[in-house]
């Protein structure tokens, strides 16, 4: 029987709750007349959505503090987060490595069936843009590593916060405990709101609460929700095998996860696909 494909992990939900959505072509939903200020000039300059296929539904990519020269080795930092409402999935963020301008991060992910992939990915450091992924690998389960394809620059996994859309400074309250933290907003090219709140100090990217809108499939209600629930030290690296070059066939032969096609990097799922 293959691996649950962690990337698809709303499929089954689909088929069983909505199965007369199925059919339904889906349409990016238009951004809300009167928007607030912020989120009006987000729109103003959000890129075109990119084409989907028909029932992907794409969740906000996970923000980081971007000050990855700041982290010291082993921090990791767990979160829970939920997809509409359907999957929850269990996330680890942990530094592992570090080598001249270089970090590694690794995000473990696991599901309610303990399925587990591991994403590796390099950032290296830039005067011109800050941080950017250099290479990406993924493991799932106990098969071989395998690279992952180029990243495209606006599908970079950890974007850096922007601070143009700072709304302000609050306590806010997670399971791993109260943090005051930088409140952002932005609007998706969607037309969805997506609200989150970083704390510099927790290593490794910052990230305390993520509330996302979902506007791309009439189907599903409910959005997008991360919530930081442990933060520890000690982590060491998980994927420690050579990577085998990138293999489309193998995956579709062995049922291992896509990896996020364009969107390679720690955000599972990339997208659901009835």
């Amino acid at each position: 029987m293959p691996r649950l494909r962690v990337l698809t992990l709303v499929i089954a939900f689909a088929a069983c709750a909505a199965p007369a959505q199925q059919q339904a072509p889906i349409e990016p939903a238009a951004a809300p007349t009167e928007p607030a200020p912020a989120a009006k000039t987000d729109a103003e300059h959000a890129p075109e959505p990119a084409p989907m296929a028909a029932g992907a539904i794409w969740p906000p990519r996970m923000p980081s503090a971007g000050k990855f020269e700041e982290v010291p080795l082993g921090k990791w930092a767990d979160y829970e987060e939920t997809y509409l409402d359907a999957v929850t999935i269990k996330e680890r963020v942990a530094l592992v490595a570090r080598e001249g301008d270089i970090v590694t991060l690794e995000t473990t992910t696991e599901t309610g069936r303990a399925d587990k992939t591991v994403f590796v990915t390099a950032f290296a450091a830039s005067q011109e843009v800050g941080w950017r992924a250099t290479r990406n690998v993924f493991q799932v389960g106990d098969a071989d590593p395998m690279e992952s394809p180029a990243i495209a620059p606006a599908h970079q996994p950890y974007p850096v916060v922007d601070p143009k859309k700072l709304v302000g400074t609050e306590m806010i309250k997670v399971r791993a405990g109260s943090y005051r933290a930088k409140h952002y907003r932005y609007r998706t090219p969607y037309g969805e709101l997506v609200d989150y709140w970083i704390d510099d100090s927790v290593a490794p990217i910052g990230l305390i609460k993520l509330e996302a809108e979902q506007k791309q499939h009439a189907g599903f209600r409910a959005g997008f929700k991360f919530e930081l629930v442990a933060v520890g030290s000690g982590a060491i690296a998980q994927v420690t095998k050579p990577a085998r070059p990138f293999d489309a066939a193998l995956l579709e032969k062995t049922g291992m996860p896509w990896t996020r096609h364009a969107r390679v990097g720690p955000q599972p799922p990339a997208k659901v696909v009835q």
